[in-house]
């Protein structure tokens, strides 16, 4: 059975699912590439354009906004009027090229704001990105095909943000900007190649022509629905308020030196990038997930609770190679359970919902930091995050007696 309609002289290429995974992997590493490049070293570049504290809160956490709001309702139109995935992806990657463009040429407060805004709009496309990949998968691999895609994204974030202080150094903070126009560029030329979304979407066969509305209804009162996106909020919360927001601007303060911020983003991402990895490996479903990710929450959150009481930056390299690592296994697990949910007809619309959810801490955990630190000390940053990621530890663990309660 072809998964594409005839389209000539891309036909052949994408015949079997393997090709089109690695072909669409290329595309999730150019989507994610364009918009952490410079991630790493934006908060000191706002701090080095004189943006206070809560004004770099704010800019951060405007890059959740747009996914607040789009996220769910992208995933009900998409859902309910069969838009092909193709043409929404390709218009993320637009965004980004506008996003990118717009913190090249600004240094105004709100020039930037809509910039990094932009910068949400692309993101909030990830709804169709993993519907589109993980339909290409049978549902019994459906924590492989997460694992990669996880896999993919971290792998990518990586290398960008490795890279990103040594480019700092040699070109200068706005080299960046024009890197992450050039990956998206060369992302859009990649979607434009590649054939419609629709026909490859299996589960879309099991369903009717539209959502049933009741049906939709019943699954937002999912409980294990809300408890895995709340988890989700937690982290994302966590991740975008440390090593995505002020991790590297108080790495700064110790090292003093923004080339060095590699590694930092090395400590951090590598064991985040292979927690994925060794997911992805795994035959079947996880045994008591929420158990794993009750240990995991808590595990992070003691090596922050230690990273508000050092100075040194070694050592604050090495705890944050320990809260990446864990945190790390939290999401490809949470992603799987997510795409498990029971009744699952409606998959666009309950991976909008999660990401809508989740999106809520993109945009509340940087701003309410920023705050902190500007009230009392950088160093509660992390004292909060720790406590969020304990709160994480809870919902899990409650989560997973019920499992054992019902099973």
């Amino acid at each position: 059975m072809k998964l594409f309609p005839k389209e000539k002289a891309y036909e052949n290429l994408f015949q079997k699912p393997e090709y089109f995974q690695v072909y669409f992997l290329c595309i999730v590493f150019c989507f994610w590439f364009s918009t952490y490049i410079y991630v790493p070293v934006f908060g000191v570049y706002l701090d080095f354009l004189n943006f206070g504290y809560y004004e770099i809160g704010l800019v951060m956490g405007s890059y959740g906004i747009m996914q607040i709001a789009l996220r769910l309702p992208l995933g009900i139109i998409a859902e309910k009027y069969k838009i092909d995935g193709k043409l929404l992806v390709a218009f993320g990657f637009l965004t980004a090229i506008i996003s990118a463009f717009l913190l090249a040429l600004s240094h105004h407060f709100l020039r930037i704001f809509l910039g990094r805004l932009l910068a949400g709009v692309t993101a909030a496309m990830w709804v169709i990105i993993t519907i589109w990949y993980s339909s290409s998968f049978e549902k019994k691999q459906s924590l492989k095909a997460m694992g990669h895609l996880q896999a993919t994204t971290v792998a990518s974030q990586f290398i960008s943000m490795a890279l990103s202080g040594w480019i700092v150094k040699l070109m200068g903070y706005t080299s960046l900007f024009w890197i992450s126009e050039f990956f998206a560029i060369i992302g859009l030329f990649l979607v434009i190649l590649l054939p419609g979304a629709a026909s490859i979407e299996r589960i879309e066969k099991k369903q009717a022509a539209k959502p049933d509305e009741q049906a939709v209804v019943q699954l937002f009162k999912d409980r294990k629905l809300w408890s895995l996106s709340v988890l989700s909020m937690l982290s994302h919360a966590v991740l975008f308020t440390t090593i995505f927001g002020f991790s590297p601007v108080y790495f700064d303060n110790l090292n003093c030196h923004s080339s060095v911020i590699v590694l930092l983003i090395i400590s951090f991402m590598l064991p985040h990038t292979l927690a994925p990895m060794f997911m992805a490996k795994k035959k079947g479903s996880l045994p008591k997930p929420f158990f794993v990710m009750f240990c995991c929450f808590c595990i992070a959150a003691g090596s922050l609770f230690l990273l508000s009481y050092t100075d040194n930056w070694i050592i604050y390299c090495l705890l944050h190679a320990v809260f990446g690592l864990f945190l790390g296994f939290i999401f490809p697990i949470l992603l799987d359970q997510v795409y498990k949910i029971e009744n699952l007809t409606v998959p666009k619309i309950v991976m909008g919902f999660y990401q809508s959810v989740y999106s809520i801490g993109i945009v509340s955990g940087p701003i309410a930091a920023g705050y902190m630190a500007r009230q009392m000390d950088m160093k509660y940053i992390f004292i909060m995050s720790a406590m969020i990621l304990l709160f994480g530890g809870l919902v899990s663990l409650m989560e997973n007696n019920i499992e054992q309660n019902n099973a």
